[in-house]
């Protein structure tokens, strides 16, 4: 008790003096025509003293090895909310939740890196300690900064804003209620805590896209113009869109002389969500890494959700992290994703990553695999595998309904993967190319035996060389395209009646 009233003691004596001194700091700063303390900057050094306090009190017991990173996850914040009668909206996240995933990355032995630090690792000109990891906020928006950087500050953390400057910067310097204004910035980067990147100037703005007022995407649409009674022409389009993306690196590197290099696509749409201009897709592939080298988007967490070095990537993923993530949650995405080693064992007493992006999937001593009704079959991966090159897979498998079951092998993502189908009627190999599903070898023979008792299925790659076995037999071979040269491995089964497929 006694030590109790002396940290409280400790603690009120620290308020007075840090009130004293922004006291004497606002009286200099009046004099000096600088922007002048607010209440709330006292807020944040009340808060900054409550987690340091914290975290002194919890000696964190940070376990770290001298193991280089293999991949790189990014953290995707919005607002943090402190109001307890919050709901939560998919978006944001209370401080509560904040704090604690804050705490328990700390505690994990994680460590924020900067974004050159990041960017130089993508390039495959900078290695970076295991569980190294980029947080990153979209907006600018000032319920954000004012919440997670004392925590920040506690935790020797940092991390990168995504700016809509349009907002923040030129007419909109003083920033509102919502958005942080230029002062503000300029003391974020004062702090070394924060670096501030482009998400935009305008584009976060809904643009009518046709006479009957629909709105859509500012940089997936082709916007209408009232009183020429038309919509815009993709060249006009494309002057639109470039010249906001070139704006806003602008405004942000003369107004707060950042080194712009890194973009956050306004709402994850990087073309493929417009209604009215199909090719901004490959637009925008083309042009932005002119401007920006790199550009960040959320990816779906059925997907693998870290990022591996390779020098011709610039789309990076982003874990989206709202308030339905708990601490646990958070830990456990970024365990499954983490590169797993070769040789690679799974019994299924526990998941080890599986994840299903359709049909349904249970892990409990087997990997039962079935089909939703509207779907019609189930593909399921193993997350962490993405690094695998050359590699043989086995599995003892069952179909209990359905025809057929293939075995995924360098799975990239959904529109890049290779698999050996086995069926009933036959054997065959498909590959995935940028979407284009193509049969490059088939064998048939009768497999029913597939259906009546467990089989060894099996896949073996080596460079641009894939085989397909059964129960130990090379059955077909097969030369793959030379982007499927790395990848994981997954499940895939199809019927086209609705529950018909268990695995």
């Amino acid at each position: 008790m006694a030590e109790f009233n002396l940290r409280m003691i400790k603690i009120f004596f620290g308020i007075v003096v840090v009130m004293f001194v922004l006291a004497m700091t606002s009286g200099m700063d009046i004099l000096r025509g600088k922007r002048l303390v607010q209440w709330r900057d006292v807020q944040m050094e009340m808060s900054f003293m409550e987690y340091k306090n914290a975290t002194t009190a919890e000696s964190f017991a940070v376990l770290r090895n001298n193991q280089n990173a293999k991949s790189i996850p990014v953290l995707l914040y919005h607002g943090i909310i402190t109001d307890r009668n919050w709901e939560e909206d998919g978006t944001n996240i209370s401080l509560e939740n904040f704090q604690k995933q804050m705490s328990a990355l700390k505690q994990a032995g994680y460590q924020t890196v900067t974004m050159a630090d990041f960017s130089q690792y993508m390039q495959g000109k900078k290695s970076l300690p295991d569980k190294s990891i980029l947080i990153t906020f979209d907006d600018g928006r000032r319920d954000s900064y004012y919440q997670a950087d004392p925590i920040f500050r506690a935790l020797g953390f940092n991390a990168v804003m995504f700016l809509i400057s349009g907002k923040s910067l030129g007419a909109q310097s003083s920033g509102d209620r919502f958005y942080l204004g230029k002062s503000e910035l300029e003391d974020m980067i004062k702090s070394k805590r924060w670096e501030i990147q482009s998400h935009g100037d305008f584009d976060h703005d809904w643009m009518p896209i046709d006479a009957a007022g629909n709105k859509g995407h500012f940089m997936s649409n082709r916007i209408w113009l009232p009183a020429e009674n038309r919509n815009e022409t993709a060249d006009e389009a494309k002057k639109r869109i470039l010249a906001d993306l070139e704006n806003s690196k602008t405004k942000i590197e003369q107004e707060l002389g950042q080194n712009v290099f890194a973009f956050a696509y306004p709402f994850s749409d990087f073309g493929q969500n417009g209604s009215n201009f199909p090719e901004s897709q490959q637009f925008l592939a083309e042009n932005i890494s002119r401007t920006y080298p790199l550009t960040f988007y959320q990816e779906e967490k059925y997907e693998p959700l870290l990022n591996v070095s390779n020098p011709k990537t610039f789309m990076i993923k982003r874990i989206n992290v709202d308030d339905s993530v708990s601490v646990g949650g958070l830990l456990n995405i970024l365990s499954q994703n983490k590169e797993k080693d070769l040789p690679y064992d799974d019994s299924f007493w526990n998941d080890g990553g599986w994840r299903v992006k359709f049909g349904n999937a249970n892990v409990w001593g087997a990997l039962n695999l079935f089909e939703s009704e509207e779907l019609g079959g189930n593909m399921t991966i193993l997350l962490g595998s993405s690094l695998w090159e050359d590699y043989a897979v086995r599995n003892q498998a069952r179909i209990i309904y359905g025809n057929s079951v293939s075995q995924i092998v360098r799975y990239i993502n959904e529109k890049n993967y290779a698999r050996c189908n086995f069926g009933t009627g036959g054997i065959s190999i498909r590959q995935i190319v940028d979407g284009k599903d193509m049969e490059i070898a088939e064998k048939k023979e009768d497999f029913s035996n597939l259906s009546r008792s467990f089989n060894e299925i099996g896949v073996q790659v080596r460079g641009d060389k894939i085989s397909c076995q059964l129960n130990g037999q090379t059955e077909l071979e097969a030369e793959l395209n030379p982007s499927l040269s790395a990848g994981g491995i997954g499940f895939y089964s199809w019927d086209e009646l609705p529950g018909k497929t268990k695995i």
